[in-house]
């Protein structure tokens, strides 16, 4: 094809790009990051306003004994064995806060991140649209709803790790003892940094099948490819768990490794279902 035509063809499709230098780019960026700072911000805001109510009644609501997941997991034991052998009641366990501008920090922090997960889709829209200029209307179609599974597995990995990882997890350091003799006295910035990564990670990992898709879009990797090393992806998908699982425990570890895992495999069919298409339409 001669260079011209080539050009006049990228033109044609990229008409919004190729009139665009670097620093209009840069330009454009900084308007969608903006944008998407101002979604965080008005979530923040939110946040801060019922802060107290996200407190008590979301942060620390695991660190009690009527917590949801423990009362499911009682009625459940209950129904299935007719005894309470699946009850569990943590610990009560203190917490203090040990600085003086210590409740202040930590109010920021949590309206922070609550902002964050309230934006997240914002953001990921905010991204797609920077993106999509540089794409074709054919690439445009097949990535039709990206935003809206980004956003969905996002916050499935958030609910999970909120009402499954936590708990456990929780319960399984309330309960560990080396010493009758030693109190457990949590600090208000360890309860909330601990509840707040496991949950932002869990939901950053569960876009894994997202992740495999683009891979196999670009043809990094192949459908085969995914299923030929399952045994390498299993060892990959349990040290991710023992990271984003701050427990040290094989039982969250395996609770999160269970749906990484599951999640790979749906990754793997996507990257089939892609491949295919790609075929019939060349």
């Amino acid at each position: 094809m001669p260079l011209d035509q080539e050009e006049a063809e990228d033109s044609a499709q990229f008409p919004h790009e190729r009139n665009m230098s670097f620093f209009d780019h840069v330009d454009e960026l900084r308007r969608h990051v903006m944008r998407a700072f101002a979604f965080i911000s008005v979530g923040f805001v939110l946040a801060f306003i019922y802060i107290k109510e996200i407190v008590g009644g979301v942060i620390f609501a695991p660190f009690k004994g009527n917590f949801v997941t423990y009362q499911i997991m009682c009625k459940m034991g209950k129904n299935l064995f007719g005894d309470e052998r699946m009850c569990i009641t943590p610990p009560v366990i203190q917490i203090q806060n040990l600085q003086l501008q210590g409740q202040f920090v930590a109010a920021f922090k949590i309206a922070f991140i609550a902002g964050l997960v309230l934006a997240f889709p914002f953001i990921v829209w905010e991204l797609w649209k920077f993106i999509r200029p540089a794409l074709s209307d054919k690439e445009v179609r097949k990535t039709r709803g990206t935003v809206f599974f980004v956003g969905m597995l996002f916050f499935i990995g958030v609910l999970f790790s909120y009402f499954i990882l936590v708990p456990i997890s929780v319960n399984f350091f309330a309960n560990f003892s080396i010493s009758d003799e030693v109190q457990n006295i949590v600090t208000m910035q360890n309860a909330v940094n601990y509840v707040s990564f496991l949950c932002l990670a869990t939901g950053l990992v569960f876009e894994l099948p997202v992740l495999m898709y683009v891979l196999a879009r670009v043809g990094i990797v192949t459908a085969s490819f995914l299923r030929k090393n399952r045994r390498y992806a299993v060892v990959i998908i349990f040290i991710v768990a023992a990271v984003a699982t701050p427990s040290p425990d094989m039982l969250s570890q395996l609770i999160l490794a269970l749906p990484l895992y599951s999640l790979y495999e749906v990754g793997i069919l996507i990257a089939a279902r892609s491949e295919k298409k790609e075929e019939q339409a060349s």
